[in-house]
């Protein structure tokens, strides 16, 4: 430190010998240095003068918004229409006449001495904070202002809550401070308000919160209507608390007993499944599923549906109260062999079918009910000689059975033809006596007598 010391010493002392030679100089020259002051500043007027003079122009120019007249000393229950927008001719430094703009000016028209329904043409005052800028007078100079009577309504506020809370939280009844506000404005403007809306936004809000929002006056359309309220914003308080749970559980039921013979179950429902419940946390996280009583179809041969009160648990709500269970019974498939009596054709010259007992073997598959419904005549076989020969010969039978049955396969047929026999002479009768034909008579009545 000290060595930094010897340094700046001689330095220190150099400056302070220069300012006190300076200020005795100006002290023994007190005049000569007012005289060069005043001769600086004279110069520079002069200067500016000539590089930036002052001019008069029209501000804001014609391709620049104008400068809003705002009214004032309105009478109480009066209101005033939109007044038309102004400039201003001024005089100002060259340079400054560029920058000028509408927020460089404030311009108002007193209207203290208006009456309800005047139409009047009243000064306007131009006024600006720019220094070296001084208005000469505003294009108009005067402005046209219409007056009007207020009229002012009572209405309720409405909360309109937009967003959703998180899953688990439910929300309370909102309120409102105030509850209701008056508005104030033109009577038609007044009229066609509906509600006065307070938004607020509860998304991802897990507890108890006030809002302070704006107030906007609306139409039933909801656009926004511009009056004067008598509070322009309202306290909404919004109570949010863990809800009761809410989750979609399963409802599970089946079906008891046999359907008629040749159907069978093909398909069980529940509806609706799942169902919506809610209530206390703890209880409706332990629920995996409500079993209800299964339906009874016994001896069913038709879709069977039954209704199911649900059992719920205690402080546990659904949005049903009933489930419904639909069985399906379908027919079943299966199958049936018959043996069917054939019918012969075609055959051959001089040989006939030999004494015997022929029969079909038909296998056949289909809707068991179609099945047990088929009778002997419902199924049909038949078989043709042609070309057969003398003794045993195997043949395919030609079956025909009702529609929707299936012939699954036909056994084949063994047939024996054979040469008819030979005719023998016929014994020529003796006549019959008298008595004989009596008896036989006799013998015909006690007959039918019986």
């Amino acid at each position: 430190m000290s060595d930094l010391w010897v340094r700046l010493r001689p330095l220190l002392l150099t400056a302070r010998t220069l300012a006190v030679a300076a200020v005795m100089a100006i002290f023994r020259n007190w005049l000569l240095a007012i005289f060069s002051l005043v001769l600086s500043f004279a110069i520079w007027f002069l200067v500016e003068d000539v590089e930036n003079p002052r001019i008069e122009a029209t501000v804001p120019t014609e391709d620049q918004a104008p400068i809003p007249v705002e009214v004032v000393n309105v009478p109480s229950g009066l209101i005033v229409g939109e007044v038309e927008a102004i400039r201003v001719f001024v005089e100002a430094r060259e340079e400054d006449v560029d920058e000028l703009r509408a927020a460089d000016f404030s311009a108002v028209v007193d209207a203290a001495q208006v009456r309800a329904g005047d139409v009047r043409s009243l000064p306007v005052t131009v006024t600006t904070e720019r220094r070296e800028v001084r208005v000469i007078r505003s294009e108009p100079s005067t402005v046209e202002v219409s007056v009007v009577a207020t009229v002012s309504r009572e209405l309720p506020v409405t909360v309109v809550i937009t967003g959703e809370l998180p899953s688990g939280f439910r929300r309370g009844l909102e309120a409102v401070d105030p509850p209701f506000v008056e508005i104030t404005g033109r009577e038609e403007l007044v009229d066609s308000v509906d509600e006065i809306q307070a938004t607020v936004s509860i998304a991802g809000l897990q507890n108890t919160q006030t809002f302070n929002v704006e107030l906007v006056p609306r139409t039933s359309d909801g656009s926004r209507v511009t009056v004067t309220l008598s509070r322009n914003r309202a306290r909404v308080t919004v109570p949010v608390e863990e809800a009761l749970l809410t989750r979609q559980i399963a409802v599970l039921g089946g079906a008891t007993g046999t359907p008629a013979r040749g159907y069978t179950v093909t398909d069980v429902a529940v509806s609706p499944s799942p169902i919506e419940v809610t209530g206390p946390r703890d209880i409706v996280e332990s629920l995996s599923a409500f079993v209800v009583e299964d339906a009874d179809v016994s001896g069913a041969i038709a879709e069977v549906i039954e209704s199911r009160d649900l059992d719920l648990p205690p402080g546990v709500s659904a949005g049903v109260e009933t489930v419904f269970i639909t069985v399906t019974i379908d027919p079943q498939e299966g199958w049936r062999v018959l043996r069917v009596v054939p019918t012969f054709s075609d055959t051959p010259e001089g040989l006939e079918l030999a004494a015997g007992v022929y029969f079909v073997e038909v296998r056949l598959a289909g809707l068991e009910p179609d099945l047990a419904r088929l009778g002997l005549d419902d199924v049909t076989a038949s078989v043709s000689l042609a070309g057969a020969p003398p003794r045993f010969s195997r043949h395919q039978p030609e079956v025909s059975v009702p529609e929707g049955i299936e012939v699954v396969s036909v056994a084949p047929l063994w047939v024996e033809l054979v040469a008819p026999p030979e005719d023998e002479p016929a014994e020529e009768e003796e006549p019959a006596t008298d008595e004989e034909v009596e008896s036989d008579e006799a013998a015909e009545e006690d007959e039918a007598g019986q």
